[in-house]
């Protein structure tokens, strides 16, 4: 049975110039919006008059919001209304303050190179990279990762939102490398003819997992961006067979990461129990290759949902000195509750304002 899933929220930002301090506000139902800041400082504001305000919205049950509009929010100073009209009021792009990367992590053991489904889990994660790309935003670079029996996944592409790349590394893997295992000599790691590659034919899951979030938390601790947020995608058509790893390892290394992380597993010699620890937010049993393209667009548009529950609200602000509250109030339309609503508080600095503000 596939998890619940994480759906998209939505980030907003506003610049400020001198000390402030941000509270979020109290909900008392689950009937209701929470709008959370991702750390501290994202409340700004900038001369002339220009106050931004990064934050993500979700439902108090826990459902992020996504693709809201500057319509959607009101903002009080002071307790007074702000108008949207005379203010600027914008939601502006969030690339430079908020990043999301995100790695495919693709099975290509000796099982699945002869099993002859490779050519739609090629089709499958092509169509992942169009989706993540395309609703992610401007702040979305994806990674192609694999793995076999070798004892580190193998870096197919970089971190990178260029899609002509990705695909291309993806195209890559169709290369004709070996016809027979003798080929495989000069790989000093890669001793078996699997169809058209020199691979370890085992299934190194555990280590490449283990390894892949490694890789993703060093990626997001040296990104320029000040709020970043990572994912997992594991795909894979069998169990660990390496035991360089053990499960319990794997497990505890996704309990205790930060990241997102989704898995999907194909046919039935798959371990389900271990896959669905894999996939803390999300698993996908696949029955048939066919089957693969549905589930990795389904976990794009999560993955992607997770840059877009971010928002940067800016607006010209009218104040002209001293220390003012500043609140933004959201509103959402949803099928499923009705009529949601919530707000977010805080203070910012308008020392030295002046007219002139242009967003």
């Amino acid at each position: 049975m596939r998890n619940n899933l994480i759906s998209a929220c939505a980030f907003l930002s506003l610049a400020a110039c001198g000390p402030m301090v941000v509270t979020d506000q109290p909900t008392s139902s689950s009937r209701c919006l929470s709008l959370t800041e991702p750390g501290s400082s994202s409340l700004t504001a900038s001369l002339p008059s220009r106050v931004s305000w990064l934050f993500r919205v979700d439902t108090c049950s826990g459902e992020p919001v996504a693709a809201l509009s500057a319509t959607q929010f009101e903002i009080y100073e002071d307790g007074k209304k702000v108008s949207a009209y005379e203010s600027q009021q914008r939601v502006a792009p969030k690339g430079e303050r908020f990043r999301l990367y995100s790695v495919v992590l693709l099975d290509l053991s000796g099982s699945m190179l002869r099993s002859g489904d490779f050519g739609q889990l090629q089709v499958a994660a092509a169509k992942y990279l169009e989706t993540a790309l395309s609703a992610g935003g401007d702040g979305h670079r994806v990674s192609l990762m694999t793995f076999d029996g070798r004892e580190q996944p193998q870096v197919l592409v970089p971190f990178t939102s260029n899609l002509a790349t990705l695909k291309a590394g993806l195209d890559s893997l169709s290369q004709t490398e070996c016809s027979v295992s003798s080929d495989c000599a000069g790989f000093s790691d890669r001793r078996t003819c699997a169809g058209w590659r020199c691979v370890d034919d085992s299934t190194n899951l555990n280590g490449a997992v283990v390894n892949t979030l490694s890789t993703l938390d060093t990626e997001l601790s040296r990104s320029e961006v000040p709020w970043r947020d990572g994912a997992v995608v594991v795909f894979t058509d069998g169990t660990d067979q390496a035991a360089r790893l053990s499960s319990e390892t794997a497990l505890s290394a996704v309990r205790n990461s930060k990241q997102h992380v989704f898995s999907i597993g194909l046919g039935g010699e798959v371990d389900v129990e271990v896959l669905q620890g894999i996939g803390k937010d999300g698993y996908w049993p696949v029955a048939k290759a066919e089957q693969l393209t549905p589930a990795f667009t389904e976990i794009a548009a999560r993955v992607s949902g997770l840059a877009n529950r971010f928002y940067v609200l800016e607006y010209c602000s009218p104040k002209r000195n001293g220390t003012h509250t500043l609140k933004i109030v959201g509103t959402v339309e949803t099928e499923r509750e009705g009529r949601l609503t919530g707000s977010l508080s805080g203070q910012f600095d308008a020392t030295g304002f002046s007219s002139g503000c242009a967003l």
